[in-house]
């Protein structure tokens, strides 16, 4: 079958592959379904015409031999000599074969469908791994909402091939050999004539399918930018409201929804018309052989039981023609909605381990930048930065806006490879090491701290395992956190919202500090840790940080001077290079790039204090 399939089907189909002795069981199962139906086609020529029929004096009730020259059945050599009245034996068989129909069509059904949803998870899981190991650049250029409508959408489009479609594309595969086999066992000549003009319906049905798969990839792509707008729009929902967009929002919405729709109704139409077809057919093939077999009953050559037979094989046959064209439509579908999701599949991975990478040992010493360089896409943005962090200094890293000071911290734990130069730990390239054992030794805590729709202690606890309650406690103690997680309806098994939203911006840091702390990593990131808070928010998560700091080797990226002005060493990047390294006063007195950065703040601090108490002092005597 798979050589008449295209290689995306092919490659989808190979997902079945870890479950073919299941798939191969629940097969021979529905097998005995199609059997089971082609047994009671049977059938109706000895009940019409021997059960309804009582001039008949002959008690023996024969089945139409089998296919291909076999020897003809008797139903009541079925049974005891006991049981010979015609209708018992008939109404028995007729039991019997249903009853054998109905467990292997539950039994046989289950399992191909089983196998199908097992496959699709497994697809599910890759896709969703393959994502979570992209590199960092990769969610910068990939809509949020596409990607979740990928791993969502576009594989349940496929789940349904996988299972409910395959499932009935075997019963129905061999339902149709089955009456194919009846009919040409009752009579060749009526046989060949009602399945001639069967081409008729099935070139149709295989030009339709092409035009459906595209309509589909069309469709899957105008779901993502739903999934994007819808993403978009709750996560920024203050922004909305904040600029009175809701209206805007709405309109985008509804026009993405009417692209999804027409794109949809054209799949739609193509799928639906397979049915119509066939029937259509039917009439004209029904009209030839009632004119056929008239002839024939008269004179004796066929009986009416036979007619009746071949009329009732002949109806269900069609059934699985007009099943399998949706079929094939539905896996039509399926190799569209599945086009993304290859297509991220065979995205190369953030890269991994060097061979033979070594595990970096417990950091001792200094963390060296020699002569690194970085490039985002074909730009320069970091050239020549030179620089050594002995343990337990503060460096701080300045400049003005896209100067590169996170690209800077990023190459550290290797979110980004180095274009040019090295950067060595204890003189050990961090290349050279596995990325478990790097990033293990770094701790990160940034502007935006990410916190996940969980307890506060998950998120404390988060990357750990096994870890004591009482560290927990601990943490959030030197975090500055304790107090307020208490305070929560259910304290630290309260759940926190998604992204931490049920906290404020200070109670969402301090849970990422707290993270940090109980990670307990010898260096330490805070990019732009404080920016976004407002003043007694920030004075306990700067005394939350002075906790955090304590015996660590630490790279601090802040816009506020103020908070770097007890480093060790500050480098003031500009255009991807140090300008100017040294201790705050150095180089206030230097006169350079920082002065001029110190000077702009801390003038626009006090002009604005300036007006603050200017409007709000009280009027001058003698004057209204």
């Amino acid at each position: 079958m798979t050589s008449f399939l295209s290689p995306q089907l092919r490659r989808l189909l190979s997902y079945v592959r870890p479950y073919r002795f299941r798939m191969t069981f629940g097969v021979i199962l529905l097998g005995f379904v199609a059997l089971a139906e082609g047994i009671v086609a049977l059938m109706i020529a000895p009940m019409v015409d021997r059960v309804l029929n009582p001039a008949v004096s002959d008690s023996s009730l024969p089945l139409v031999k089998l296919p291909f020259g076999g020897p003809t059945i008797y139903l009541n050599r079925f049974f005891p000599p006991s049981i010979h009245n015609v209708w018992t034996v008939v109404a028995f068989s007729l039991l019997t074969v249903f009853f054998v129909k109905a467990i292997s069509e539950y039994a046989g059904t289950t399992l191909v469908q089983s196998v199908g949803h097992l496959a699709i998870t497994d697809l599910r899981n890759q896709i969703y791994a393959k994502l979570i190991r992209q590199p960092i650049d990769f969610f910068q250029h990939q809509p949020a909402g596409r990607l979740m409508s990928a791993v969502i959408n576009d594989v349940e489009r496929a789940r349904l091939a996988l299972s409910e479609y395959l499932a009935d594309f075997f019963r129905q595969g061999f339902g149709l050999f089955v009456f194919l086999a009846v009919l040409f066992r009752i009579d060749v000549t009526m046989a060949v004539g009602s399945v001639f003009l069967l081409p008729m319906v099935i070139w149709p049905v295989g030009k339709l399918g092409r035009r459906i798969r595209r309509s589909v990839e069309d469709s899957q792509t105008r779901l993502g930018e739903l999934s994007q707008i819808l993403q978009e729009t709750v996560s920024g929902n203050r922004i909305v409201k904040a600029f009175g967009m809701e209206e805007f929002e709405i309109g985008k919405f509804r026009g993405a929804a009417r692209r999804l729709l027409r794109e949809t109704m054209r799949w739609v139409r193509a799928q639906v018309v397979t049915s119509p077809l066939m029937d259509l057919l039917q009439p004209v093939v029904i009209a030839f052989l009632l004119l056929y077999a008239r002839d024939k009953i008269r004179l004796h050559q066929i009986t009416l039981g036979l007619f009746f037979a071949f009329v009732y094989a002949l109806f269900k046959s069609y059934e699985p023609v007009k099943r399998m064209g949706s079929i094939y439509q539905q896996f039509q579908q399926a190799e569209g909605a599945t086009k993304q999701v290859f297509a991220l599949l065979d995205l190369p991975e953030e890269e991994q381990d060097a061979p033979g990478a070594s595990t970096l040992p417990p950091f001792a010493s200094e963390i060296e930048f020699d002569s690194v360089s970085f490039s985002y896409d074909s730009t320069l943005v970091l050239r020549g930065i030179d620089f050594t962090a002995r343990k337990g200094e503060v460096i701080a890293i300045v400049g003005t806006s896209g100067a590169g000071k996170t690209t800077l911290v990023n190459l550290l734990p290797r979110f980004y490879e180095v274009s040019g130069g090295a950067i060595r730990v204890d003189g050990v390239d961090v290349r050279d090491v596995t990325l478990r054992s790097l990033r293990a030794q770094i701790a990160v805590v940034t502007q935006e701290n990410i916190l996940f729709h969980d307890t506060a202690r998950n998120n404390i606890c988060y990357g750990l395992a096994n870890v004591d309650p009482a560290s927990v406690v601990e943490a959030a103690r030197a975090a500055l956190a304790h107090e307020f997680i208490l305070e929560l309806p259910q304290g630290y098994d309260t759940l926190i919202g998604e992204r931490g939203q049920r906290l404020s911006g200070g109670q969402r840091q301090r849970i990422a500090i707290a993270r940090a702390i109980l990670k307990n990593s010898p260096i330490l990131i805070l990019d732009e840790a404080t920016s976004e808070l407002d003043s007694e928010s920030e004075m306990l998560v700067q005394r939350a940080l002075g906790n955090l700091m304590v015996g660590r080797t630490v790279f601090v990226i802040a816009h506020r001077l103020a908070t770097i002005r007890r480093a060790d060493r500050i480098l003031v990047l500009e255009d991807g290079l140090i300008c100017e390294s040294g201790r705050h006063a150095d180089l206030l007195a230097r006169g350079g790039l920082y002065a001029r950065l110190h000077e702009l703040q801390f003038a626009d601090d006090e002009s604005l204090a300036a007006r603050v108490a200017s409007n709000g002092a009280p009027a001058p005597a003698g004057k209204s």
